[in-house]
């Protein structure tokens, strides 16, 4: 887990322990799902040597996904269309890794 638990609620502004496994693997599925957008096997390459947490940009895109996901907990919605957020592209395109085949 890259992003804490306590990182995320304070993120979702969660001040209840009921929803603590379900935002855990929230973060579980959103940083695989970073790491096959930056088409990664896993994450570790974006850790900052100097205190070997994630880069923020990729910590914050975690962030981004897990809290589109909790506030929208199906795929589709009849009030508004199901996106993910702008930023995490934003957030993740220049950190993706190309194939040169």
């Amino acid at each position: 887990m890259y992003v804490s638990l306590t990182d995320l609620k304070k993120h979702l502004n969660v001040d209840h322990s009921e929803d603590d496994d379900y935002i855990s693997e929230l973060e579980s599925v959103a940083e695989d799902s970073v790491a096959t957008y930056l088409q990664v096997d896993d994450l570790t390459g974006y850790l900052v040597p100097e205190d070997g947490r994630l880069k923020p940009a990729v910590r914050h895109a975690i962030r981004l996904l897990v809290g589109a996901w909790y506030a929208n907990r199906e795929d589709v919605t009849f009030a508004q269309p199901s996106t993910l957020p702008d930023g995490v592209t934003a957030l993740l395109l220049p950190l993706k890794q190309f194939c040169n085949d």
